[in-house]
């Protein structure tokens, strides 16, 4: 529910280029859990984090509330694009 209301936060202000949430709605079982911390679910889930990364970024449509691809863009490169972009706005703030 939140990712749909700050979507639309986003999507309202022409913004959403500055909007990025990578999430796996599917996720079951203990992997879902935030409960289990066993060695193996932790491996688990970094693999989960692993195949998140190499997929599309996608938005959430406003009209159908399902997640859809945007681009081409993987979630890796949005997040190398956002760090750059954070990095830039940090050094020229200190000037």
């Amino acid at each position: 529910m939140v990712d749909f209301h700050i979507s639309t936060v986003f999507q309202a202000l022409n913004c959403e280029e500055n909007y990025l949430r990578i999430q796996d709605d599917t996720l079951t079982g203990t992997l879902s859990s935030v409960d289990v911390a066993t060695k193996e679910n932790l491996e688990n889930l970094v693999k989960v984090g692993e195949e998140l990364l190499k997929k599309q970024v996608s938005r959430v449509n406003l009209a159908t509330g399902v997640f859809e691809p945007i681009n081409k863009m993987t979630n890796e490169e949005a997040l190398r694009k956002l760090a750059k972009l954070l990095s830039r706005e940090k050094a020229s703030s200190r000037r």
